[in-house]
């Protein structure tokens, strides 16, 4: 005889296997489930050792070109010779590993925060600033009007037109215009005037593509010398044109002053010279000043005035005659890299050496070349886009000048 309790028992027993008939485990699936675990986390496990490998690798390598960097600096201040075994003459390494597997459950997907980057200012709000600050509006003029301004100042402090032409060539590749800021067209190929498109890249304007920093350094070093020739040129033509210069001048002098007492009150312990002028770009003085660029009477002499500084640059250090391409190289590394990959010890040593890891894998055209195959990148894309139709109308201008 049975009790209660047993027959419970005896059911449950019952109905579990009934379950198991009807409803059987796959033994072999959840193997081969675990399997494919395994073995996909074999597979992470494999990246992530070549990626730590690979890691390592590439510290070790900035932090030489780091070491070298500062070593070529002290023998540069003590006057001593260079010689390749100052650089490092191999790339950098690169990753040749696996690529990462996904495995379900292994690493659980981080949920990404998307950060709206803060817009840019553009041509609007430096024009806005330039009449808020400066109660200024700069003075338009034609695409030939600008390009004939620039040219005869250019001409004027010797520059030529394989220099000016040769960055505009690259900076806009050969279209222009005098307005354009970088990342947004507002001409096509043809240098036909179309609905503004794109989004601001960055603060850079015109032929040169000055960034608002660039604009606040070319201004305080030259505004005054700019503003005693605008009062001299005052003193030749009409009584409407003399007072529109003389306002300019008194303008330029109030941006070198605006920028001086910003520098003063920049804080000690963040002094750099650069950094500061970068700094000032950022306020609404600093781009009021950007707004110069787009002035017929101050924007050519900024512009040009930029590639000057350049050419004094490589004339005091010996290089007296220099190309568009030499001079857009000093003008995208800086002037002191510039001149030392220029130097016969350099050119054929990585790009790597004068570029911080960033900068070098964030630059498409100076990454996997050396010194010397970057400077001739530089120039087969001068030379391709001189045949553009901006780059066309601007050697136009620099004959015109030299006609008349």
């Amino acid at each position: 005889m049975i009790s209660g309790s047993s027959k419970i028992t005896v059911t449950v027993q019952l109905a579990a296997i009934s379950l198991i008939t009807f409803f059987p485990v796959n033994s072999s699936d959840a193997q081969s489930n675990t399997q494919a675990k395994s073995s996909c986390e074999l597979r992470l496990e494999a990246y992530n050792k070549k990626r730590r490998e690979h890691s390592r690798q590439s510290a070790n390598y900035w932090n030489l070109v780091k070491k070298k960097r500062a070593e070529r600096r002290k023998k540069v201040r003590a006057n001593i010779e260079l010689s390749r075994n100052d650089y490092v003459l191999t790339f950098p390494p690169e990753y040749k590993g696996p690529k990462k597997p996904k495995c379900p459950g292994l690493e659980p997907d981080k949920p990404v925060k998307k950060v709206k980057p803060k817009p840019l200012p553009t041509v609007s709000n430096f024009l806005r600033s330039a009449k808020s600050e400066y109660g200024f509006v700069p003075k338009p003029t034609t695409e030939m009007g600008y390009k004939i301004a620039v040219a005869r100042e250019a001409v004027s402090v010797g520059l030529n037109a394989d220099q000016i032409v040769g960055v505009f060539a690259l900076e806009t590749g050969g279209i222009g215009p005098y307005n354009r800021q970088s990342g947004i067209f507002i001409t096509n190929q043809n240098c036909k005037p179309i609905k503004a498109k794109g989004r601001a890249a960055s603060t850079a304007l015109g032929y040169v593509q000055l960034l608002a920093a660039n604009s606040a350094v070319v201004a305080y070093y030259n505004g005054r010398k700019f503003a005693e020739r605008f009062e001299q040129m005052s003193k030749t033509v009409g009584p409407a044109r003399a007072k529109e210069l003389r306002r300019k001048a008194n303008l330029l002098r109030k941006v070198v002053r605006d920028i001086g007492a910003y520098r003063s009150s920049y804080p000690k312990s963040k002094r750099n010279n650069w950094r500061e002028f970068v700094s000032f770009g950022n306020t609404s003085k600093g781009k009021a000043v950007h707004a110069l660029n787009l002035d017929i009477d101050i924007g050519p002499l900024l512009q040009v005035h930029k590639l000057l500084k350049i050419k004094q640059v490589a004339n005091r250090k010996g290089y007296t005659q220099v190309s568009g391409a030499q001079i857009e190289l000093m003008n995208l590394v800086g002037y002191g890299r510039g001149l030392e990959m220029m130097r016969p010890v350099a050119r054929n040593v990585p790009t790597s050496n004068f570029f911080s890891s960033g900068g070098y894998f964030r630059n498409p055209v100076a990454k996997d070349r050396t010194s010397e195959q970057l400077l001739d990148r530089l120039d087969s894309i001068i030379q391709r886009n001189m045949k553009k139709c901006g780059s066309i109308e601007f050697l136009q201008a620099f004959d015109a000048l030299v006609q008349r």
